[in-house]
């Protein structure tokens, strides 16, 4: 009897271990052409301390990013930021040969709910621009972190400052991913460009 309410148990478990919901966040890196590529690698905005942020939930990969010229200070009556969504397979067909870090986070039910909610709402309007001094990946994406519980709420000025390039907040997610024993999975980069070191 015991052999089968043991079964029972490690049966449940791995049950509920399999039903356990996701997200992701990913953290492309910043990079600049390696000596020697700089005719065969282009430069890309924010170089080192550029890269992006985006998050994953089911198939997508959604990220905040701007529509034309970044603003240097945010105009909420005239955005230009957008929530892009982009499928998994396309994504991830898209940043071979870059490096990432991917940080999975465990979620209930009821926070895999309400960021796919929030998702879906900024996909269809931003609640903010896209400004340099202001809100971009970073910020947006911890933001949405904040929103499901998984991050402390700030003010959106705070928001903006602590995150002002992915590096800033990949290092705090680094950090929480490691004192709540989330799954980080890293990818190196191609060797014909410089990447951001960690």
């Amino acid at each position: 009897m015991k052999l089968f309410f043991l079964f029972l148990f490690t049966a449940s478990a791995l049950l509920a271990h399999a039903q356990q919901k996701n997200i992701v966040v990913h953290f492309l890196y910043g990079s600049t052409p390696a000596n020697g590529y700089e005719k065969t690698e282009k430069n890309r905005f924010g170089g080192k301390k550029g890269g992006h942020v985006s998050l994953e939930a089911g198939d997508s990969i959604i990220g905040f990013q701007p529509k034309g010229n970044c603003h240097l200070v945010a105009m909420n009556n005239l955005k230009n930021g957008y929530f892009r969504a982009d499928d998994k397979n396309k994504w991830l067909a898209d940043t071979v040969g870059n490096k990432y870090t991917s940080i999975l986070i465990p979620v209930s039910d009821e926070q895999y709910a309400l960021l796919k909610n929030t998702l879906n709402n900024y996909l269809d309007e931003s609640p903010y621009d896209y400004a340099f001094l202001g809100m971009r990946c970073a910020a947006a994406t911890s933001d949405i972190l904040e929103q499901i519980g998984i991050l402390d709420k700030k003010n959106r000025t705070a928001k903006w400052t602590s995150n002002f390039y992915p590096q800033l907040f990949r290092r705090q997610m680094l950090k929480l991913a490691e004192d709540k024993n989330y799954t980080i999975v890293r990818h190196e980069g191609r060797n014909s460009r410089k990447w951001e070191m960690e």
